[in-house]
């Protein structure tokens, strides 16, 4: 893009730039190097963008997901938002549990 473009040509630019990352899900800099395009400008104009509410800011996921425990006959059940349920679960096989969990 060239600097000497109209101001409203080049936001519409950088807008549709902006745009393409956040629906591809590359990272900024990766989305820059395979796009050609510059990355301090593309920094510029996303926080521009975001001061003036145009783009919104990345949602940061806490790490945590929610766990639900329910007990049944032979130990407990252990539900995973992500469809793995884990039956049978006691004292005896807790330890491997737990390895599990922290795995995931």
């Amino acid at each position: 893009m060239n600097d000497s473009e109209l101001p409203d040509t080049r936001e519409q630019y950088w807008r549709a730039q902006i745009d393409a990352w956040q629906a591809c899900g590359q990272s900024q800099q990766a989305f820059c190097k395979a796009n050609e395009l510059n990355y301090p400008r593309f920094g510029y104009w996303l926080r521009k963008f975001r001061r003036q509410g145009l783009v919104s800011a990345p949602r940061r996921s806490s790490g945590f997901v929610p766990v639900v425990a329910s007990s049944v006959s032979g130990g407990l059940s252990v539900h995973l938002p992500n469809g793995i349920e884990l039956r049978g679960v006691n004292e005896q096989n807790l330890h491997v549990v737990e390895q599990l969990l922290a795995r995931l």
